[in-house]
């Protein structure tokens, strides 16, 4: 890259620990996502109802593994002037974790359902890492709902679930 190129990048250089090509895999997705009618076939969830779960360890496990994984921490630049789009791995990111608390609801389930579709909807700005998120929703009887949502573009199937029993490892001590 050269130092033009640098220069219209609309974030300090020093937030980034490195740049580099995407995988020819990535670039289909990539591809895909911005043809907006193709952008939700990249975006896959996990919703489960959880109990017995400590929010905080919860969230702590989840930055661990955010801190240790660059991929997490990964951003999407693309722009007219790079010859191909780049992947961003940024120094430090926070994992949005939204917790919302619907223990005084009648009923929740088709509540739980739109939460699912409209978190879906949101999508995500490819250059904000992580391209993920978590909410976590307190329900009655001390239950929790999580939904982890994230772009297909950093995770397969199978490493989705290695890092959710890299989460729960860590969680677990």
């Amino acid at each position: 890259l050269s130092q033009a190129q640098l220069d219209t990048l609309s974030l300090p250089i020093q937030q980034i620990e490195d740049l580099y090509p995407l995988s020819p895999m990535q670039q289909g997705m990539m591809f895909h996502t911005l043809e907006a009618s193709e952008a939700a076939a990249y975006i896959n969830q996990t919703a489960v109802p959880v109990s017995g779960l400590d929010i905080a360890r919860f969230t702590d496990a989840w930055n661990t593994a955010v801190e240790r994984h660059e991929i997490l921490r990964t951003g999407f630049w693309t722009a007219s002037h790079l010859a191909e789009p780049l992947q961003m791995v940024f120094k430090k990111t926070d994992l949005p974790l939204r917790i919302l608390d619907w223990q005084n609801r009648e009923s929740c389930a088709n509540d739980l359902q739109d939460l699912i579709e409209a978190d879906n909807r949101e999508g995500f700005d490819l250059l904000a890492a992580p391209l993920m998120r978590l909410t976590l929703v307190k329900l009655p009887a001390e239950q929790l709902y999580l939904v982890w949502t994230h772009h297909h573009i950093l995770l397969d199937g199978w490493s989705s679930s290695r890092l959710l029993a890299e989460v729960f490892e860590v969680y677990n001590g």
